[in-house]
């Protein structure tokens, strides 16, 4: 060959050669930057080139690993070997000549790796491989975000709580379980269904403003209302984010329900109304005795201001003899006893005492564990001073009656030794039975605390003639002490009927004119002055003083000071009396004297 022969292709193989040094550069370099591992496999020798990807990958110096197929398969992960195996076996590689699989391959340190393995096969004329080469790429951080979403999306799916996705326009994108259970709508009824309209929300602002504020501020977070498939009202605590998925923006909607913690709150809301309206004293304590919710009526009974009462322990409420039964109850409640009304001494903010109807239960859990302690006082004082009262007016009606009978019994006795015929005792014993009456009559209408003496006046004179044409009635309004009630009223009706036999009321133009004064006297009670004065009855120069109805004006009144007397005008009776007991009524109140 000649020189210049033998140069040119000198010069064309250091061309070539430094061509393929360019291109393994530019190959060795390109596999760097994307991180992988090449390899070719010769099938017929079943040797197995790989790249220094291997260790950028895997950590093994490719020294380190056998050239071999086996070698390879010795690294995978157990499960996928096994599934790769079948693969092969199932001839896989004989009708495609591209092939993507993914698999672990075990890293030195002793982890294992997952890879994308992807690569074409070379065949003979009759089709048969004889080489294999491909690219590895480490994916083991995409598969832990897709391990990731998919935990994820399970746990989301699996939520007890509503969460879906809309699109402002598409509608519902994606819904959850927990939204089936909640709102009854299935997916497919709930997918493309605009969210506002399937759940007929009642949102705090309008749809345009959330849209703008979750396009600015991104997420959204308050009370909202939906209305289920079956037409129930549910109240949920909304959290809404926008989040961006393939250039559009997308809604995360995800609900808590809190339907029955608001139902709870109204319910808490309109106790907490009946406790502040209540009349009876309501307030709770711990399970330990310290008070924690004191009602209006509660400071009204016992003086105690909400911020006094509250933090103080419930035995400043009882007196030191009453607070042993008080914690007993107390234990009995917080072992889940209902305690019924029971009465009780409770003591006031200013010491004093008060009686009250006492009742008190144990609050309990949702689980039936007891949180609380609830009390119920109703003041009861009245109604005990009203029993009080209904047995002293008991005992005091039984004396009364005895005494009436007394006092009968004398009248029928004396009216009937005075009367010269039976039609005189009658209308004598029948006067004197209705001034009984009456002054009973005004006893009770009083409470047996007394009798009115004006009251008493006319509900007996009016009988026998009108006030204001020939009756003259005048005098302070005076509460006679009870046992003077009857006595007075005997002596009213002598004197009406002394007068009307005798007397002014018999002769046409007769009158009567009756007043009383009080004078108050230091140490020794008030003096009672009633004067009795006739005018215009016939001339009587001689009293009576045999008959029974001039006994019982004299001696009617124990301590009383009585005279009867005549003057120009006609009779006049005079009594004085000391009332130890008696009670002036409002203010003085003067009759005007009848007019001749």
């Amino acid at each position: 060959m000649a020189p210049q022969q033998l140069e040119n292709e000198k010069r064309s193989r250091l061309a070539a050669e430094a061509s393929l040094r360019v291109v393994s550069e530019r190959l060795e370099k390109a596999e760097e930057a994307a991180g992988a591992l090449i390899y070719d496999w010769d099938i017929a020798s079943q040797q197995v080139w790989r790249s220094a990807g291997l260790t950028r990958i895997l950590g093994w110096q490719i020294d380190e690993i056998a050239p071999t197929g086996e070698a390879w398969a010795a690294l995978l992960h157990p499960m996928d070997r096994e599934r790769l195996e079948i693969q092969q076996k199932t001839g896989f590689l004989q009708e495609i000549d591209n092939y993507v699989m993914e698999y672990r391959v075990k890293h030195k340190v002793g982890f294992y790796v997952w890879v994308l393995d992807s690569g074409s096969v070379f065949r003979d004329d009759s089709g048969a491989i004889i080489r294999q080469t491909g690219v590895i790429i480490d994916i083991s951080a995409r598969k832990k975000v897709a391990e990731s979403l998919s935990r994820q999306t399970d746990l989301i799916e699996l939520s007890f709580e509503p969460i879906f996705v809309w699109h402002p326009e598409k509608g519902i994108v994606d819904w959850n379980r927990g939204a089936e259970q909640l709102y009854g709508f299935t997916r497919e009824e709930a997918l493309g269904q605009i969210s506002l309209k399937l759940l007929r929300t009642v949102h705090p602002i309008g749809p345009t403003d959330l849209m703008q504020l979750l396009n600015t501020v991104r997420s959204w977070t308050g009370e909202v209302q939906h209305l289920t498939k079956d037409g129930r009202q549910v109240f949920v605590e909304s959290r809404q984010q926008a989040i961006e998925a393939d250039g559009e923006i997308l809604i995360l909607e995800t609900n808590h329900d809190i339907t029955e913690r608001k139902r709870a709150e109204a319910e808490m809301a309109r106790m907490a109304a009946v406790a502040a309206a209540s009349h009876d004293a309501l307030f709770g304590a711990t399970l330990e005795g310290y008070i924690e919710a004191w009602n209006p009526a509660a400071e009204q009974l016992f003086g105690y201001s909400a911020a006094e009462a509250i933090g103080q322990h419930i035995s400043v409420l009882a007196a030191p003899a009453d607070r042993h039964d008080q914690k007993d109850f107390l234990v009995r409640a917080c072992a889940g006893e209902i305690i019924p009304p029971y009465h009780a001494r409770r003591l006031r903010k200013d010491g004093s005492f008060v009686e009250v109807s006492v009742a008190l239960g144990p609050v309990k859990a949702p689980n039936g564990s007891v949180i609380a302690i609830s009390y119920a006082m109703h003041d009861i004082s009245e109604r005990k001073e009203w029993e009080a009262r209904q047995r002293l007016m008991t005992r005091e009606l039984a004396h009364r009656v005895k005494n009436s009978f007394a006092i009968l019994q004398a009248i029928l006795r004396s009216t009937l030794k005075t009367s010269p015929s039976p039609e005189d005792f009658a209308a004598k014993f029948s006067g004197r039975l209705h001034s009984l009456a009456a002054a009973q009559d005004i006893l009770t209408a009083n409470d047996w605390k007394g009798a009115e003496l004006g009251a008493l006046v006319r509900h007996l004179l009016l009988l026998y003639v009108v006030e204001g044409e020939r009756l003259a009635i005048s005098g302070p309004e005076v509460n006679l002490p009870a046992e003077y009630a009857v006595p007075f009223g005997l002596i009213f009706n002598e004197l009406a009927t002394n007068a009307l036999k005798y007397g002014a009321l018999s002769t046409p133009n007769g009158k009567i004119e009756l007043s009383w004064r009080i004078e108050n006297k230091a140490d020794a009670g008030s003096m009672l002055s009633l004067t009795w004065r006739e005018r215009g009855g016939p001339k009587i120069t001689s009293l009576d003083t045999r008959g029974f109805g001039s006994a019982l004006i004299e001696r009617s009144l124990a301590g009383a000071k009585v005279e009867r007397s005549f003057d120009a005008d006609g009779f006049i009776c005079t009594i004085e009396l000391t009332l130890k007991l008696w009670r002036r009524i409002g203010r003085k109140r003067r009759v005007a004297r009848a007019q001749p």
